[in-house]
C-alpha cells in the first residue's frame, strides 16, 4: 500500500470508502423521496406540516429559554416570540391536516417578529464585529414572512416542489458520491 492510504486521514477514507452501498442506498431512498414529494405534494404537504408545527414548537421553547440567557438582548420580544412559537407548534401539531394554509400565515408571522428582533438586536449589538450578518438574516426573515403571510396556499405548494427537488438533487449526489468512494476500494 501506499504511503498515502497508511496516513491517517487516507486509512480513514478507505474505511469510508467501503461502505459506498450503505452511501449509494441512502441516495436512492433520497432520490426516491424526492420524486414522491414533487408528485404528491398535496399528501406531502400534509406531513410537512406535522415537520414545521415540530420546528415552530422547538424554535418556541429555544425563544422562550434563550429570554432567560444572561445576555439576552431583548428578553421581553424574546419570550414573547417564544411563548407564540409554542403555542402555534401546539396548534399546528393538534391539527396537522386542517392548518396547512393557517400554518403557512402562522409561520410569515413567526419569521416577520422573529426577524425584527434580530435586526433590532443586531444593531444594538455595537460591539459585534459582524453585526451586519445578523440585520441581513433578519431583513430577509422578514421579507419571506411577508411573502409568506401574502400567499399561504401557494407558498407551502412551493416549499413542497423546492423540498422535491433538493431531495432528487441530494440524492444524485449521493450515488455519484458512492461512485466515487466504490472506486477509492480498488
Amino acid at each position: 500500500m501506499s504511503s498515502t492510504i497508511e496516513s491517517g486521514s487516507g486509512v480513514e477514507v478507505l474505511r469510508m470508502a467501503r461502505e459506498w452501498p450503505a452511501v449509494f442506498v441512502m441516495g436512492l431512498i433520497t432520490l426516491a423521496l424526492g420524486v414522491v414529494v414533487i408528485s404528491w405534494p398535496q399528501e406531502t404537504l400534509k406531513v410537512i406540516s406535522v415537520l414545521i408545527g415540530l420546528q415552530i414548537l422547538v424554535y418556541g421553547i429555544y425563544g422562550l429559554v434563550s429570554a432567560f440567557a444572561r445576555d439576552a438582548i431583548s428578553p421581553g420580544w424574546t419570550g414573547f416570540v417564544g411563548i407564540l412559537g409554542i403555542i402555534i407548534g401546539i396548534v399546528v401539531l393538534r391539527n396537522p391536516f386542517e392548518t396547512v394554509a393557517v400554518l403557512a400565515a402562522l409561520l410569515g408571522v413567526v419569521w416577520i417578529i422573529g426577524g425584527i428582533i434580530e435586526v433590532i438586536g443586531s444593531i444594538a449589538d455595537g460591539g459585534a464585529e459582524h453585526r451586519w450578518l445578523g440585520v441581513l438574516g433578519g431583513l430577509l426573515s422578514v421579507a419571506a414572512g411577508i411573502v409568506v403571510v401574502s400567499w399561504p396556499a401557494p407558498t407551502v405548494t412551493v416549499v413542497a416542489w423546492i423540498s422535491g427537488l433538493y431531495l432528487i438533487v441530494f440524492g444524485l449526489f449521493l450515488c455519484v458520491s458512492a461512485f466515487n468512494l466504490r472506486s477509492l476500494t480498488k
